[in-house]
């Protein structure tokens, strides 16, 4: 799939893909949109590991800004580095707001939101619905285009349907198959 031609259609982009592809397809997203300005918001893993897996696979993060909610619930690191603020936890629905809305304010091309389906382990639907129309709508008044992933699993399914309603498309990422069949 051609992440670049999917935004150039649409402004606000929701991939669902199956938790075996997840990491192909963040180095796949992040690959095609390297060279561009990137704001890559991660409630999954930390910066430095982040980072390690795309300079293992090649990718410059030189024009990337990272959103880091991770590693000040693991670890003590200032609020923010050269290239990644740090935020307390996954679940502070404001702070993310915050830092994604002071960042937009530097007119990135793309924003990338990793992932939806973490919300939900920090915070509940209603809040979590809420967070991501508020940000949907941020991102409009912007020039910024934004790729949400999700994970294709049954108990996703709500959030899916709710966020379908603040995205201008949803795409689905079939599992890839397995070499050698």
């Amino acid at each position: 799939m051609d992440i670049k031609t999917e935004l150039e259609e649409n402004k606000t982009l929701l991939l669902i893909m199956p938790s075996v592809n997840y990491n192909d397809t963040i180095v796949d997203t992040l690959k095609e949109l390297s060279g561009k300005s990137v704001c890559y918001v991660t409630l999954n893993k930390t910066y430095s590991s982040l980072t390690e897996l795309f300079k293992k696979k090649g990718i410059d993060t030189s024009n990337t800004v990272f959103i880091d909610t991770i590693s000040k619930t693991i670890k003590d690191v200032p609020d923010q580095t050269k290239g990644c603020y740090f935020i307390s936890s996954p679940g502070a629905l404001t702070e993310i707001s915050v830092a994604v809305s002071k960042l937009l304010n530097h007119d990135f091309e793309y924003l990338v939101f990793d992932s939806l389906t973490n919300l939900l382990i920090y915070q509940d639907k209603d809040p979590v619905a809420q967070f991501l129309s508020n940000l949907a709508n941020k991102i409009r008044d912007t020039d910024t285009k934004a790729v949400f992933y999700v994970l294709s699993v049954k108990a996703q399914d709500e959030l899916i349907k709710e966020t379908e309603m603040f995205v201008d498309k949803v795409v689905e990422i079939k599992e890839k198959e397995k070499e050698g069949k």
